[in-house]
C-alpha cells in the first residue's frame, strides 16, 4: 500500500456512498454525521494517516459537538462498531467510572481505504505541487520546538551586548 495519502474529500465521499451501500440502515439517522465527524477528527489526529489513527474523546463532547443527547451518541456508536465503521471502547477507571472512549476506524472503514489505495484510477496534477508536506496544525511538540529555534536565531538585545562586550565581539 505505501505511505499513499489519501484527501480528505476523497475518503469522505466514498465513505458516504459505501455506507448506503454496505449498512443501509445507517443511512437515515444521525450515525452517518458522527461517522464524518470521527473521519475528521481521526484524519487530523493522525495527519492522513488513518490506518493507524486512534483518539481519545468523551461521548459528552461528542454529543454537545454535534447537538445531539449523550445517549443517543451511545446508541449511535454501537450501531456504527455493531457495522464495523468505527471500534471503540472507554477504560473504566479505578474509580469505577468510565474515561473517555478512545476511537479507531473499523474494518468497514480499513476495507474501503485499502480499496481507495489500490485504485487504478488516480488523478494526476496538472502541475506538480510546490509544497509537498502536509499543512496540519502543529502539535504541542511541534509548537515548542519553533519556540526554541526561534529564539536562538533571534539576535540579542542591545542592553544585552552593552552589559557583555565580549558578547559583541564574539558576534
Amino acid at each position: 500500500m505505501g505511505s499513499r495519502v489519501l484527501a480528505l474529500d476523497t475518503i469522505l465521499s466514498a465513505t458516504f456512498c459505501f455506507v448506503d451501500r454496505w449498512t443501509p440502515a445507517l443511512s437515515r439517522n444521525h450515525s452517518r454525521d458522527l461517522l464524518r465527524f470521527l473521519i475528521l477528527r481521526l484524519y487530523d489526529q493522525s495527519r492522513g494517516q488513518l490506518l493507524n489513527a486512534q483518539l481519545t474523546l468523551a461521548q459528552g463532547t461528542l454529543a454537545r459537538k454535534l447537538g445531539l443527547s449523550r445517549q443517543w451518541v451511545g446508541e449511535l456508536l454501537a450501531r456504527l462498531q455493531e457495522a464495523g465503521w468505527v471500534e471503540y471502547y472507554a477504560p473504566v477507571l479505578p474509580d469505577g467510572m468510565r474515561a473517555s472512549s478512545i476511537f479507531r476506524i473499523g474494518g468497514q472503514l480499513k476495507r474501503l481505504l485499502v480499496m481507495l489505495l489500490k485504485s487504478k484510477r488516480r488523478k494526476t496534477p496538472a502541475k506538480s505541487d510546490v509544497n509537498k508536506r502536509w499543512q496540519f496544525s502543529p502539535s504541542q511538540e511541534e509548537k515548542r520546538q519553533q519556540q526554541i529555534r526561534k529564539q536562538e536565531t533571534t539576535p540579542p538585545k542591545p542592553e544585552l551586548l552593552a552589559r557583555i562586550p565580549l558578547l559583541r565581539q564574539w558576534m
